[in-house]
């Protein structure tokens, strides 16, 4: 009979079951792993025309005539500036959403934020998608 009392006692009680605290704490650094990800993708992507330009100016090649890609230089530039902002943008929301589910740890409640990962994937699906194409058009 104690024993129920005891159980009762800590379904009120307001603390936070360590085990769901790490959880939030691993979508947390997972989210925040994603973001950096994100901003060094995009930096990549912004950077690896210049990349490309040193290399052909240090290792001229007889044999291979330089040739300019159909896709202009700015959609590279613009692609990797809209990468980089999406990592800074996930990586303030990881914030709230970790205050928002430690709140709801606090008051023994579940929600679930779908919306994030689904936005996540569909941006993710995008950029490969223009990767795919940019490289298609490219000779």
């Amino acid at each position: 009979m104690l024993k129920q009392k005891k159980e009762l006692k800590k379904l009120e009680d307001p603390e936070i079951d360590p085990k769901n605290l790490m959880a939030i704490e691993r979508a947390t650094t997972a989210l925040i792993g994603t973001s950096i990800s994100l901003i060094i993708l995009g930096f990549v992507i912004e950077k690896f025309e210049l990349f490309l330009h040193l290399i052909n100016v240090r290792i001229p090649s007889p044999k291979i005539t330089p040739t300019q890609p159909n896709l202009p230089i700015e959609f590279y530039n613009t692609m990797g500036l809209v990468i980089v902002a999406a990592g800074i943008i996930l990586a303030l929301y990881t914030y709230r959403y970790y205050t928002n589910w430690i709140k709801h740890l606090q008051n023994n409640t579940i929600d679930t934020d779908k919306q994030i990962y689904f936005i996540l994937s569909v941006f993710v699906a995008l950029i490969g998608v223009a990767l795919f194409v940019s490289m298609l058009l490219l000779p």
